[in-house]
């Protein structure tokens, strides 16, 4: 799920959490209806960006769990990681793997690519720009990480991709290289055979194809 950084263990609004967990879900449609997800009908989309998110797609429709927030794989705990969430948790893989985390080890491999202004014009590069040899080796490193959680995942849903999207997904080929060797070493053989990890082709205009094929299949049905 995608969160900004609120500080001082600040909990997000209820709307503001439904807004981004509502966008998550637009970004596994635009991908099922326009990208790297068509004609599939069983694949995760992982929104990797200041948070970790999971869009579910089973049997052909997105899966919302019996209360709405299925998905949020972000606050599943890591073994070792002491890290403290925003909840008061420790060790949660969305503040252990986030763009934030990411680009602070980036600062320490490619220190001419720090901004000395922490906002620059335009934001900063995306991930895309910055995969050099070094960049790739932290990239990948976080793929792995992500990778343990969602080999849980693999082998409960036997999906037949994962899709990474967000900020982190611009990555590309690295952060799903360190995704695809966790899960052949921790998924069951046969589910981590069947299952395809990569990034999304829509990136940022995901979220919005999304919202547009839900709007045209609402009015097919109305």
């Amino acid at each position: 799920m995608d969160r900004p950084d609120l500080g001082g263990g600040a909990v997000p609004p209820v709307r503001s959490t439904c807004r981004r967990r509502q966008r998550r879900r637009h970004g596994g449609r635009g991908e099922h209806a326009f990208g790297a997800a068509r004609s599939i009908d069983d694949f995760l989309y992982i929104k990797a960006s200041h948070g970790i998110g999971a869009g579910l797609a089973l049997a052909g429709r997105t899966y919302h769990g019996s209360s709405g927030i299925a998905g949020e794989i972000g606050h599943t705990r890591l073994e070792g990681a002491t890290n403290l969430c925003r909840y008061g948790n420790r060790g949660c893989l969305e503040i252990v793997v986030s763009i934030t985390d990411v680009r602070r080890q980036l600062a320490h491999v490619l220190p001419a690519e720090r901004p000395a202004d922490p906002t620059p014009p335009g934001g900063p590069p995306s991930l895309a720009d910055l995969v050099t040899r070094p960049a790739a080796r932290v990239i990948t490193d976080a793929g792995r990480t992500l990778g343990l959680v969602l080999a849980d995942l693999v082998n409960c849903l036997n999906p037949a991709a994962i899709i990474l999207g967000g900020e982190l997904g611009a990555a590309g080929e690295p952060l799903a290289e360190g995704v695809r060797e966790s899960i052949n070493r921790y998924a069951q053989p046969v589910s981590a055979k069947a299952v395809t990890i990569t990034a999304g082709t829509l990136q940022q205009r995901s979220e919005l194809l999304g919202a547009v094929a839900t709007a045209i299949q609402q009015s097919t049905v109305s």
